[in-house]
């Protein structure tokens, strides 16, 4: 049995008892509302973290079958992973990265941020075998998301005649920022998409006019002043139908409404085991939680190990239509919920953390109910579901995006 044979039978093993589902359908129409949100600007979707859990390699060739016109990931190694697998379209790598990974870089043809002049230097003098032509690199600036690069305009500055100087080695491509609070701040946002376009403005001067420039993300996309003057957006959350600003009905400057996004994935565990409690203790190995007699616990197999930890309030799941809470601390692999009020709860049952139950009449749990439950952001969440991904299509081939309609 092939190595590949062997990773498949593990994940098919795993899925049967805890999975992860994201809709291709979905995604594409979210696709089209970002686009519409956009205006007419090249999109640049974010796949950063493994597609933010959901499995970089297949989400990367579901969107460029959707015609995105590059994407985003923060590492050298997720880049070099998409290359891998054979997608082609141009590829920016956020966050710096290590001199180290500088060769790799530019042997996968990604494109690296730049935020110092040192980092300048370390692409500019790695070998290329394209005879000699300059690789492509974007300008990360810091506006105040305080991550990469000097916040004031004389460091800046010196990273604009680094990039002069290393021309023959090295062609901006494009110039980029991040919005810190874009979800929430209008007048933070505001005044950040001000310092960007005088950042871009100096950077054009010094590069030539024909420099890219992106601001907004998802959220950005609500707010005029992030879209004003720039080429390319670059969604990352909104792809899944995810969303953290409170007034999301709100139109975008374009006249799209990201509250036509729809949710994308979808959580769900077995119940493995129903055991009734029949004296007054507690359960699991710190004995935490006294539990009254006669109450009935389903032991569902999702554990910390898969995300299932934080600090708020104990998380919840829909079982047969019911909200049954955790009851005691998740252990690594299971924990064990409340299902006394659930009629014919069974081991096999799923229970439903996320998304709507199949067979179920009850709404369906989002990702901002279980975020909220695990005291987890939106971003945090997705990253710590580790568990399998199974991508549902309705489509037997992806041939492109479907059309937004209002």
């Amino acid at each position: 049995m092939t190595a590949i044979r062997r990773r498949e039978r593990v994940a098919s093993l795993a899925a049967a008892r805890l999975e992860k589902t994201v809709s291709a359908d979905a995604v594409r129409h979210n696709l089209g509302v970002l686009r519409a949100a956009a205006g007419g600007r090249r999109v640049m979707a974010v796949v950063k973290g493994d597609a933010y859990g959901f499995g970089a390699p297949d989400l990367a060739r579901l969107l460029v079958d959707a015609r995105v016109d590059a994407l985003a990931v923060d590492t050298v190694a997720q880049g070099a992973e998409l290359r891998d697998v054979g997608i082609e379209v141009p590829i920016l790598v956020m966050d710096v990265d290590v001199a180290d990974n500088a060769a790799a870089c530019a042997r996968h043809r990604l494109m690296p941020a730049v935020a110092t002049a040192e980092q300048v230097r370390r692409h500019g003098t790695v070998p290329r075998d394209r005879g000699g032509a300059p690789g492509d690199v974007w300008l990360r600036t810091n506006v105040g998301f305080n991550r990469f690069g000097p916040r004031e305009d004389e460091g800046f500055g010196a990273v604009l005649d680094a990039l002069h100087e290393a021309r023959a080695a090295v062609r901006p491509a494009g110039v980029f920022a991040h919005l810190s609070s874009a979800g929430r701040d209008e007048g933070e946002t505001a005044a950040q998409a001000d310092a960007f376009r005088a950042r871009l403005a100096s950077a054009r001067a010094v590069l030539g006019p024909g420099l890219a420039a992106s601001l907004a993300a998802t959220h950005g996309l609500l707010h005029p002043e992030a879209l004003r003057g720039t080429d390319w957006v670059r969604p990352g959350l909104g792809l899944y139908g995810l969303f953290q600003a409170d007034d999301r009905v709100r139109a975008t400057p374009a006249g799209a409404r990201l509250d036509r996004l729809r949710p994308a994935i979808s959580v769900r565990a077995r119940v493995l085991d129903v055991v009734t409690v029949t004296r007054a203790e507690g359960l699991g190995y710190d004995r935490s939680a006294p539990v009254a007699p006669g109450r009935r616990l389903g032991s569902v197999a999702i554990g910390f190990s898969h995300g299932l930890a934080g600090s708020a309030a104990a998380p919840r799941g829909l079982l047969r239509g019911r909200s049954c809470a955790m009851v005691g601390r998740p252990g690594m692999d299971c924990t064990q919920f409340d299902v006394t009020d659930v009629p014919g709860a069974r081991p096999g049952d799923w229970m439903t953390f996320i998304g709507p139950e199949h067979d179920g009449g009850a709404p369906a749990r989002t990702a901002q109910d279980l975020g909220a439950e695990l005291g987890l952001s939106l971003y945090e969440l997705l990253a710590t579901l580790r568990m399998p991904v199974r991508v549902e299509d309705s489509r037997p081939s992806r041939d492109g995006i479907e059309a937004f309609e209002d």
